[in-house]
Order: structure tokens, then C-alpha cells, then sequence
């Protein structure tokens, strides 16, 4: 375990967001690029709520699916960024230990997925809302108990990204105590990006950029450009940080290299 305050984890996953760009630009702008390219089908086979403006069903097969690839890559991307502020290591290779970290990080977001959806579909068996309001409290819960999850099994993901089997009670047992230091620190380290996203969609909001406006071609590629960078800066941001609140915190789990 590595003795830092909250703003010194908060600032050291600034810097290390920053020199992982700056050490690997190939690799962020490779990622940025097919980021853009594939959430730019993805934003053009989202349906639109207007009248003859609903996409054809094999461009709505094409968004999915580049969707679904844009995770695997945001997925592999946030591996990196954990990897080079864990181990030092760089754009090579692109797919550490034979993928094993890649695949098991994969599963405990399935694991987790999986889950959060069976406790879902159950709470609704059980309780059976009849009311709006009542469905809209029962996703309230499980919101919650989602982020709680979430925010007490974090450690996992960097100890994963370093080649540590899965042990969800030895993340559990690391993270006890250290819930609002865990959200907090991820939270303020990605808030700068946060902020500028929202008030880029406040000013198109003012100058009436509706979303019959942005299925234009022009509007899709810039769009998906924004996107595609915003989503990057975020991945670096809250991957440093997890990294950062490892060295940490961690101590049941995988102790990483010394920084």
C-alpha cells in the first residue's frame, strides 16, 4: 500500500493520463481513430424519434455491432492505460499475456452484467410494481446497489489488468472502508471531462441542434468525433485513477510494481 492523500491521487492520476498519452500516441490516436470510425455507424443506425427518419434494419444491425466492438476496444484500451501506469509498460504488446488479463476482465464485466440483471428481473417478479412510480423506485435501487457494487469490486479491474486471477473477496476485503475514497477520486479525476461534455451539449442544446440535425453526415462524423474523444479522455482519466487508488489501497490483492 502506497500512503497518499486524496487530491495527491487525484493529481497523480492527472499526470499519469497525461504522460500515457503523450508516451503512447500511436496507441491513443490508433484507438481514437477506429473509436470515431465505428461510433460514427453507431450514432448513424440509432433510430430517431421522427417521422421517416428511422434508419434501415441492416444499419441498425451495422450500429449495433460497431457498438459492441467500440466496448471491446474502450475495454482493451482502459487494460493499457492500467498497465502503463501499474507496470511501465508501453504500446507493446497490444494484447499483454496472450489476452488472458483482456478475457478475464471481459467475464467479471459479464459476471457482473449478468447479475445486476437477474436481481433486476427478480426484485420486479417479487415486488410487481403497478405503478409508474414504483418501477421508477425499483431502478432507483437498483442504480444504487449497482454503483455500490461497482465502486466496493473496482480494485479488481487494475489487479486483472496486471495479470492477477479473478478474486472478487479479495477486492471486496480491500476496498472495505475506502467506498467515498473510491468513488470520490475516480469522480473528481474524470469531473474536468465531465463538465466539458456537459456544456458542450448545453450550447447545442442553445443553438437548437435537435437529433433530426445531427443524422446529417457532417453532424454524424463530428459528433462521433466528440464523442470518440471524449470517451478517450475519460477511459485515461478513470483508468489512471483506479490505477493510482490500487497502489493505494491494494493489499489482499497483487501488490503492484514499485512506481
Amino acid at each position: 500500500m502506497q500512503q497518499m492523500t486524496f487530491m495527491e491521487c487525484v493529481k497523480r492520476a492527472w499526470s499519469s493520463a497525461w504522460q500515457a498519452a503523450v508516451q503512447m500516441p500511436l496507441l491513443v490516436a490508433g484507438t481514437f481513430v477506429a473509436y470515431a470510425a465505428l461510433g460514427w455507424f453507431g450514432l448513424a443506425g440509432r433510430p430517431v424519434p421522427a417521422e421517416g427518419a428511422t434508419p434501415s434494419a441492416g444499419l441498425i444491425a451495422l450500429g449495433n455491432l460497431a457498438s459492441v466492438l467500440n466496448s471491446f476496444i474502450y475495454l482493451w484500451f482502459t487494460l493499457k492505460i492500467s498497465r502503463f501506469v501499474l507496470l511501465g509498460e508501453r504500446a507493446t504488446p497490444l494484447m499483454p499475456a496472450g489476452g488472458k488479463p483482456f478475457l478475464r476482465i471481459f467475464a467479471v464485466g459479464l459476471i457482473l452484467a449478468v447479475a445486476l440483471g437477474a436481481f433486476a428481473l427478480t426484485l420486479w417478479f417479487v415486488l410487481r410494481p403497478r405503478y409508474q412510480g414504483g418501477a421508477a423506485f425499483l431502478v432507483l435501487v437498483v442504480v444504487v446497489i449497482w454503483m455500490f457494487v461497482s465502486v466496493r469490486l473496482s480494485l479488481l479491474f487494475p489487479a486483472l489488468s496486471i495479470g492477477s486471477p479473478i478474486a472478487f473477496g479479495a477486492a471486496w476485503r480491500d476496498s472495505r472502508g475506502h467506498f467515498w475514497n473510491l468513488f470520490g477520486v475516480t469522480f473528481v479525476a474524470a469531473l474536468p471531462v465531465a463538465v466539458g461534455g456537459l456544456l458542450i451539449l448545453i450550447g447545442m442544446g442553445l443553438a437548437g441542434v435537435s437529433p433530426q440535425i445531427v443524422q446529417k453526415p457532417g453532424w454524424l462524423t463530428a459528433l462521433a468525433i466528440g464523442q470518440s474523444v471524449g470517451n478517450i479522455v475519460f477511459a485515461l482519466l478513470t483508468s489512471a485513477a483506479l490505477a493510482w487508488l490500487y497502489r493505494r489501497y491494494a493489499e489482499t490483492l497483487p501488490a503492484p510494481a514499485a512506481p
